[in-house]
């Protein structure tokens, strides 16, 4: 509710959202997907102990590649359910706009290995 709340207020002006141990699981993460994907004014986004997993961590990458608008400098993902898919979805996104720090957890990371 909160993302689409977001996504209908263009006009917002929020540029840090800290939801870190709120809870939202992977539909929240589609969601926020969707509001990623259009945003221009979010600059520090931290979803750190989110279980949104990986289906929407691709989606989230995904909509930060097709947005070249994007604000977004600092995107907190630990311990957030995410695999491989994932993984590789926010690696082309370090390709393709190195100036959006993503914060991804090493743990998990050696566990998709």
């Amino acid at each position: 509710a909160l993302a689409e709340a977001l996504q209908a207020n263009a006009e917002s002006r929020l540029r840090k959202l800290a939801l870190f141990s709120t809870g939202l699981g992977p539909a929240a993460g589609v969601s926020f997907a969707a509001l990623l994907r259009s945003n221009r004014s979010l600059v520090d986004l931290d979803l750190r102990f989110c279980k949104i997993g990986d289906l929407a961590g691709v989606a989230v990458a995904e909509a930060l590649q097709e947005n070249a608008q994007t604000a977004l400098r600092s995107l907190q993902l630990t311990y957030t359910g995410m695999g491989a898919a994932a993984r590789e979805a926010f690696e082309a996104l370090r390709r393709s706009n190195p100036g959006i720090e993503v914060i991804l957890d090493d743990a998990e990371e050696e566990k998709a290995e």
